[in-house]
């Protein structure tokens, strides 16, 4: 329900205060009258677990001589212990290094000699690598990615110069940076006490730190055929990619214990709530305006809930029509030059938030209790049968726009394996958007967008430091 390509991701992946990320979609929106619930979205997908506990997804499309692979890996930021957080996300910069058997730099190389493009990025659950390449180079890319998942080196001048590269990357991200620094120090109060509160990158102190032996160790534990999800999307057939894939990957031992230990990092007892609300966080930032955030626990990826909320961050937080964006943005005594809102749910947890920038010589004290007023009545007054029938619309144009290339499908399918150990989770997300009535949204608004139980930070460069 989070990620990139999930359904409820195409649903509300409003980043933090970019306000004209529905444009598009709000063009079309009375052109689309169908029920999500008689979507023929019947993707004939392929399965196949090897020995070695590797699960393989294909979906084969002729349309181009091209195919898309991704490799989803059950390591995030919440696999960390405290004194080693950031190791995933610095493995995954690793992983374009030296193996045993190939240079530095090859798998780049591969991927451009054979006109593909290639990347990868790290979430709080997961680790993600994926490839956008002719058919015909399927055979080797699979070979590369057998390669990296066994046999990585780390080599130690390499390992040094890419820590920094780490460091430099959180420094822009998060603390030069006035909108990252409000969304980690948002992580950090509403998941305080469980995996979810902190940073992928991870702790500076914690980075400059990480020795290469302790990386090993993280490596082989994690990265194992048993912790992976292979999707394959294109111009191939099912038995001739199952062979490929069998010879390649096929005699990579599983990881011992990994289900065990999976089973605990996910224990919900780790990711439970523990965040004392109601509660006012002043940031010092180089935010000329003050930027802010208003946060409430939410719930974690497949909740039926959560779908509820889904659709209220885009009635009231997506687009120029949206609710907030009416009341703080275009009215005619404007607040804020932009507004947002995500229901952003994780694998284990969740959290719903509303963002945005104030204008200048706005109060900020003045806002937020405007802000506090509207949310008292926000179920009753932004929620009514036409704006939910209105997103369900924007929910199959997103659908349908999201799947139109491999790319988009191998992570859509990917996704949903992940996080739902079903690739046709799809199947039940749409029945849900379909089944929620207008007096569901209002009652689940009810339920969770509670000033009493709210997080409110913001940050400008007039706090103190």
């Amino acid at each position: 329900m989070l990620k990139k390509y999930s359904l409820a991701a195409l649903v509300g992946a409003n980043l933090l205060f970019s306000g004209c990320s529905l444009q598009q979609s709000e063009n079309h929106t009375h052109h689309t009258n169908k029920n999500l619930a008689d979507v023929d979205l019947n993707l004939k997908i392929n399965k196949k677990v090897l020995s070695n506990g590797l699960t393989i997804l294909h979906l084969e499309n002729k349309k181009l001589p091209i195919v898309s692979v991704y490799t989803f890996f059950d390591v995030g930021g919440k696999s960390e212990t405290p004194g080693v957080t950031g190791s995933t996300h610095f493995l995954e910069h690793m992983m374009f290094k030296k193996t045993k058997n190939f240079p530095a730099e090859h798998f780049s190389k591969v991927i451009e000699n054979n006109g593909g493009n290639s990347n990868a990025y790290t979430t709080f659950d997961n680790t993600v690598y994926y490839e956008n390449i002719p058919v015909d180079s399927l055979d080797e890319i699979l070979h590369l990615e057998a390669e990296r998942l066994s046999n990585l080196e780390l080599e130690e001048e390499p390992f040094e110069k890419e820590r920094q590269v780490v460091l430099e990357e959180r420094k822009m991200r998060y603390e030069n940076k006035a909108g990252g620094q409000l969304f980690l120090r948002m992580m950090k109060e509403i998941f305080v006490g469980t995996p979810y509160g902190g940073s992928v990158i991870g702790d500076a102190s914690d980075v400059k730190n990480l020795s290469r032996e302790k990386m090993l160790e993280f490596y082989h534990k994690f990265y194992r055929p048993n912790n992976a999800v292979l999707v394959v999307v294109g111009d191939v057939e099912a038995d001739k990619l199952f062979k490929m894939v069998e010879e390649k990957y096929g005699a990579i031992p599983r990881g011992e214990g990994l289900e065990e230990l999976q089973k605990e990092f996910s224990s919900p007892e780790r990711f439970k709530h523990r965040a004392k609300l109601p509660k006012t966080v002043s940031l010092h930032g180089e935010s000329v305006t003050p930027m802010f955030m208003m946060a409430f626990p939410s719930l974690k990826a497949g909740e039926e809930d959560g779908y509820a909320l889904d659709i209220l961050s885009k009635i009231i937080g997506s687009g120029d029509s949206s609710y907030l964006s009416k009341e703080f943005v275009i009215s005619k005594k404007p607040k804020l030059s932009s507004i947002s809102a995500a229901n952003y749910s994780l694998k284990e947890s969740g959290v719903f938030y509303i963002g945005g920038s104030l204008l200048d010589k706005v109060s900020l004290n003045s806002f937020k209790n405007s802000l506090m007023r509207e949310v008292r009545h926000i179920c009753d007054k932004a929620v009514t049968e036409r704006s939910v029938q209105k997103t369900k619309n924007n929910i199959l144009i997103e659908l349908y726009s999201g799947l139109e290339t491999n790319d988009g499908l191998a992570g859509f399918i990917g996704n949903q394996q992940f996080y739902y150990g079903d690739y046709n989770g799809y199947k039940r997300e749409l029945e849900i958007y379909s089944s929620l009535t207008a007096d569901k949204v209002k009652e689940t608004c009810k339920k969770y967008i509670d000033g009493n139980k709210s997080l409110f930070i913001s940050v400008w460069k007039k706090h103190r430091k």
